[in-house]
């Protein structure tokens, strides 16, 4: 009986076709991971579109006018206004709490004579501000007056259109003249002498175009009191005078304790030491008036 034999290779289900079957799930795996992935970060890159897209980014707008001698700044928003912050050229800062409104006005801002930069700071409830200046340009007579050791005022006059003359005059004294220099008339400086005592300052300054601009300051005047030493038949002389009262003199020769004197508020005052057993002497005065103001004056003999 004749058998045929097949010799051809058949189809095996051996550990060669498990090792396929699983490299294709892994495969299949590794593809939909990455689908998944770029899915999930495609959906949280759209999310954080949309998240910053709705954070409103604005900021305070500031807008700038004049009326007269005064910059009137204005300051709009769609959130209410924290503070401003102002400042002209590179002076310190002012700072003004807002109102809690989205409008917000400033309207006494009084400009300086001349050519000045106004600096604007807004800032919202947010604390995001803007920042702004504006460049004021204002032909007014400006009069400033600033005391130099309690002694003396300076008086400062100034207009950029040009000054013709200033007037002062203290309480009911005659008045003094001052006009500008050929060089620069723009400014007009003098300084004068406080009187001791409480005293009205009165300033009228007038430039070019005839526009005046009157000034009255109350100013206080402070003088230490006067002493003269002079040495007199074995006497040393102490005199002593001040226009407000003199409340004490205190001496001290040489090394020797401090003698106090009181004056009682007198406004001259006068007394002798006597010397006349001592061949050299340091004497140290010193008086003190009534307003606590106080002067010291060292003498010798040798």
């Amino acid at each position: 009986m004749n058998q045929i034999l097949y010799t051809g290779k058949g189809k095996t289900h051996g550990p060669a076709s498990l090792k396929s079957i699983l490299r294709f799930f892994a495969i299949s795996l590794i593809i939909f991971g990455v689908i998944f992935i770029g899915d999930g970060s495609y959906a949280l890159y759209q999310n954080e579109v949309i998240r910053k897209s709705s954070i409103d980014e604005s900021v305070p707008e500031i807008s700038f006018e004049q009326e007269g001698n005064n910059a009137i700044v204005t300051i709009t928003h769609n959130k209410p206004i924290s503070r401003v912050r102002y400042h002209w050229n590179n002076d310190v800062d002012t700072i003004v709490n807002g109102n809690s409104e989205n409008t917000f006005i400033l309207d006494n801002i009084s400009i300086p004579s001349g050519i000045n930069t106004l600096h604007v700071t807004a800032i919202d409830e947010n604390e995001r501000y803007s920042e702004s200046s504006y460049e004021y340009a204002y032909d007014g007579i400006c009069i400033e007056l600033s005391v130099i050791d309690n002694s003396y005022i300076k008086i400062t006059a100034t207009d950029v259109t040009g000054l013709s003359y200033i007037t002062y005059k203290w309480n009911s004294d005659e008045e003094i003249t001052a006009y500008p220099s050929t060089e620069n008339n723009t400014i007009i400086e003098q300084t004068t002498e406080i009187p001791t005592g409480l005293n009205t300052l009165s300033i009228t300054a007038v430039n070019t175009q005839n526009k005046t601009l009157t000034k009255t300051q109350d100013v206080r005047g402070i003088h230490p009191p006067e002493i003269q030493l002079y040495i007199q038949d074995n006497y040393l002389i102490v005199m002593v005078t001040d226009e407000e009262g003199i409340d004490t003199i205190t001496q001290q020769i040489n090394v020797e304790e401090e003698r106090v004197i009181q004056a009682n508020g007198a406004k001259e005052f006068s007394y002798k030491y006597d010397i006349s057993d001592r061949e050299n002497i340091l004497a140290t005065i010193t008086a003190t008036d009534v307003e606590g103001v106080s002067r010291t004056v060292k003498g010798k003999n040798y």
